[in-house]
């Protein structure tokens, strides 16, 4: 349903239910999902009316923490945590059309508090790993799909292939794993593969999701890998998806999520690699920025710094999902300059920005038109509205054709300067495309 249609029915039921007129204006829906606004409680009762939401759930859980009642991820949440749960998971992700049904992040504050206990839990009392009968898995067939999966991890980090295109790479090999998982035959230790690559899988479509600016269907994914993480008994694995899913919260959500996703990840690993430790601080560090805390975000990116700096090269884990292995003095760098925007210093952001803007023969990362948005955040801030343009230009060029999420975030950047001409040229090239 589209934004305009959406508020005319919410101000419908509205009145219907006594509560008075609104206005049905689709800048209100638009506010409502990125967070800038909070409704009025007669607004979250029409809204939960037409979910089918009691109104005791809402008084109880709050705003935003009832929207998971709204939509079938409630269903996701209550599965149990074996490794059955993960299975039933897993396909329904998988199946098609899950994507782009809303664009906020769902679970959050308390629920997605009892999700981290339960994960944490799951993983100190693991499960025996799946074995059923059916059509045999051949373990010539599962290798190459984790050589494909590997494949997709590398690109990840850079890739000449559009993030639309990796993206729908990364759905097949999720709908393929979710179908083994489901209706394959297979031994405990292929049960343990396949719940391995399931994580995997989803979340590289969590990832790529994000790079197309859709937080929403990442959060889906990403909560499904830390399901399958912890019914493969792999507490690494859960760590890297938590610490992924915290971006989802810094990027439209609160940071007091993030860092509860950070510490989490950070118990699992007592002991990890100089390259992991980094990249978890890093994380940490941007959401102590968000929340204002300068001097302990800063040290935690100097910490990270340090155990980057000098570090051997790691090379890729036998077990696949690389995630940190990557991580460098040059993404620190953008780290800082995050950071720097989360605390209101632009002019520091784009000095730590800099080196990434500068022309590159190298391949570019998925992510690089989702971290646009913060240069041209930076940018409108300091009042350059031409070199604003000029990135989301550039943004335009590395994706191809902006999906919906993405397109929707640059052209809310520009709104208040549509009497620009700069910006009346932009506008026909940020017209959104479907992204699958």
């Amino acid at each position: 349903m589209s934004h305009p249609a959406y508020a005319r029915l919410i101000a419908e039921t509205h009145a219907e239910l006594g509560f008075g007129n609104m206005a049905a204006r689709r800048e209100k829906v638009s506010r409502w999902e990125s967070g800038r606004t909070v409704p009025e409680l007669g607004t979250q009762l029409a809204m939960a009316h037409v979910h089918r939401v009691s109104e005791k759930d809402v008084r109880r859980l709050g705003w935003p923490h009832w929207l998971h009642l709204a939509t079938d991820d409630d269903a996701l949440l209550e599965q149990p945590w074996t490794p059955q749960g993960a299975i039933s998971a897993t396909r329904r992700t998988a199946q098609p059309g899950r994507e782009g049904t809303r664009s906020y992040l769902a679970v959050t504050g308390p629920v997605l508090e009892a999700q981290i206990k339960k994960a944490l839990a799951a993983l100190a009392s693991p499960q025996q790993p799946p074995a059923q009968d059916g059509h045999f898995v051949n373990p010539d067939r599962l290798a190459g799909i984790e050589a494909r999966t590997r494949a997709l991890e590398v690109q990840g980090a850079g890739s000449s292939a559009t993030p639309m295109t990796l993206h729908h790479a990364a759905r097949a090999g999720h709908r393929l794993v979710g179908r083994l998982l489901a209706t394959g035959g297979y031994d405990r230790p292929t049960g343990t593969r396949l719940l391995l690559l399931a994580t995997r899988t989803a979340a590289l479509c969590g990832y790529f999701n994000s790079c197309l600016g859709d937080e929403a269907g990442a959060e889906r994914y990403d909560l499904t890998a830390i399901r399958s993480a912890a019914a493969a008994g792999s507490r690494r694995h859960a760590a890297a998806c938590m610490s992924r899913l915290a971006i989802l919260h810094l990027i439209a959500g609160d940071a007091r999520d993030a860092l509860s996703l950070v510490n989490a990840a950070q118990s699992l690993t007592p002991r990890p690699s100089p390259r992991f430790d980094a990249f978890l601080l890093a994380r940490e560090a941007l959401a102590l920025a968000r929340l204002g805390e300068a001097r302990r975000s800063t040290q935690a990116l100097d910490r990270a710094t340090a155990l980057v700096t000098g570090a051997p090269d790691e090379g890729p884990p036998t077990d696949g999902f690389g995630f940190g292995i990557g991580i460098d003095e040059g993404h620190l760098n953008f780290g800082y300059g995050y950071a720097w925007h989360y605390l209101g210093d632009q002019k520091k952001a784009l000095a730590h920005f800099a080196p990434f803007l500068a022309p590159s023969t190298a391949q570019v990362p998925p992510r690089t038109a989702r971290r646009l948005l913060y240069v041209v955040d930076a940018h409108l801030s300091l009042g350059d509205l031409d070199a604003a343009v000029d990135s989301a230009y550039r943004a335009v060029d590395l994706i191809g054709s902006l999906p919906p999420g993405l397109a929707d975030q640059y052209r809310r950047r520009f709104v208040p300067y549509l009497a620009e001409a700069p910006v009346s040229d932009l506008l026909p090239h940020l017209a959104d495309h479907p992204a699958s």
